[in-house]
């Protein structure tokens, strides 16, 4: 009787199922890695991998650090001109700056407005890129895809391994969350080097590692390592420091001072580049992004009602808001006979509840984890990122049938659920929603080679004014 009830319930966390084999686990994380790389891999193409500073503001910084310099050099001819050669005003001319960096306040410096993590990785690279005579501001292929494909699959299976107990059900959700999500596209992007989608996927091990720590034993400096790597790259992952303080407090003051003193020395860098580039350290500099763009679509927006407002949520200018891109719009499909093709119509996301109905599990076990206080926490601490993400003047935008802003819960949502995955109809609800996903990001992201030169590639963006 016991071994039936047992099956019909959602696996608890805190009483986790006896050990496997350690051969069970090596083996089933090796399996996982042949699925990710048989469903995923013409998507990624890893072997194509590469980036550089002509074509990536944050690798341009990480140079011109190198260079004694905090700010990027003009762009000319398709190129970054590394003799910085004088020019005045040259920054007011956005086909003069490199794509998506930001005028200073006078417009004669431009500069990287996109968290450092690459930037500073630039620099840690440099002597290995030195010592085998490679160009600066690029990067080795083999760091590159070392650095931000191979913690995915590795943090990933290891944190739902440590949810469910389960090896087998670990590999599945790790292939889920790798290849059924919109970390599948960003993927697909990022081996172009384009800095956004980098961010987003590094992001991902970041706040894997977090929610690991917050629903496991609460020692609060991992949970700041995980913070500090999703919020040197995505900034707003900082506010995930609300559930880690409150963490703490329960904890005692040790732990205060812990997460107190963690925050403040992952936030410190941050706020000193922006007073050194934009005299304020609360001045992130995105607004300074549309100098001499302001007639376009994302810059009309930014000028007129700010960075961040709570209209974006609902909308403006008779627009659609970002919650509807983000929870409720549905895809355009335009027929075809060989292939499902997302219309290129809608650039501004669509709603996670179709792409990931997995996802649905927040509201069908919400009492389930919402009993645990650990994971009652950690989904409270997501509110303030959702609704930050909302506020922002940019709904994401280059995401053709689906939402890349959401990857700043949505992999803590699926840590959180993971336990509530199986169980008499949850087993086959799982299987069912992972296939669609699977199949969905399958058939809207593309798997052609690409070999285009970067700076092609940043020419094009700059001629559709992404």
């Amino acid at each position: 009787m016991s071994e039936t009830n047992t099956s019909e319930r959602p696996v608890s966390s805190a009483k986790p199922a006896a050990t496997e084999p350690r051969w069970r686990v090596v083996f089933c994380f090796l399996l996982t890695l042949a699925a990710i790389q048989l469903v995923a891999g013409p998507k990624m193409r890893l072997s194509q991998w590469n980036i550089e500073a002509d074509s990536n503001a944050a690798l341009a910084e990480g140079t011109a650090w190198l260079k004694g310099r905090l700010d990027i050099p003009p762009f000319r001819n398709g190129e970054l001109d590394w003799s910085y050669a004088p020019a005045e005003g040259f920054a007011k001319e956005p086909d003069s700056r490199l794509h998506d960096t930001a005028a200073s306040p006078d417009g004669e410096k431009s500069y990287n407005v996109f968290p450092p993590l690459m930037a500073f990785l630039t620099v840690a690279l440099a002597p290995l890129h030195g010592l085998l005579e490679h160009p600066q501001g690029m990067w080795l292929p083999q760091a590159y895809v070392l650095l931000v494909f191979w913690p995915l699959p590795i943090v990933g299976f290891v944190v739902f391994y440590r949810r469910t107990r389960d090896s087998a059900w670990a590999g599945l959700l790790t292939l889920a969350w790798i290849a059924g999500t919109a970390v599948l596209p960003n993927l697909h992007e990022a081996r172009t080097g384009l800095l956004g989608q980098i961010h987003h996927v590094v992001s991902q091990v970041g706040l894997l590692i977090f929610a690991a720590d917050m629903l496991g034993r609460q020692r609060i400096w991992p949970s700041i390592i995980g913070i500090a790597i999703a919020t040197y790259t995505r900034q707003i992952t900082f506010l995930y420091g609300l559930p880690l303080l409150w963490v703490a407090w329960q904890h005692g003051r040790r732990q205060v001072i812990m997460a107190v003193v963690g925050l403040a020395v992952v936030a410190s860098p941050l706020l000193t580049l922006n007073y050194l580039k934009f005299g304020n350290p609360l001045e992130f500099g995105y607004r300074y992004i549309y100098v001499g763009r302001e007639t376009g679509y994302m810059g009309a927006r930014c000028l007129r009602y700010g960075t961040f407002n709570p209209r974006f949520i609902w909308g403006v200018d008779d627009g659609h808001g970002n919650f509807y891109y983000q929870h409720l719009a549905l895809p355009r499909v335009e027929p075809s006979l060989m292939e499902i093709k997302i219309s290129d119509d809608n650039q501004n996301g669509q709603s996670i509840w179709i792409t990931n109905p997995l996802l649905l599990l927040v509201f069908l076990g919400a009492r389930c984890w919402w009993r645990d206080k650990k994971s009652r926490i950690l989904m409270l601490g997501t509110l303030p990122v959702l609704i930050g993400v909302l506020c922002y003047h940019s709904p994401g935008y280059m995401e053709h049938g689906y939402s890349r802003f959401a990857l700043d819960y949505l992999p803590i949502w699926l840590v959180v659920l993971a336990p509530q995955t199986r169980g008499r109809w949850r087993t086959w609800f799982t299987l069912a929603c992972t296939a669609w996903s699977l199949l969905y990001f399958q058939a809207i992201v593309p798997d052609g080679p690409v070999r285009l030169s970067m700076s092609h590639l940043s020419t094009l963006a700059v001629e559709r004014g992404v």
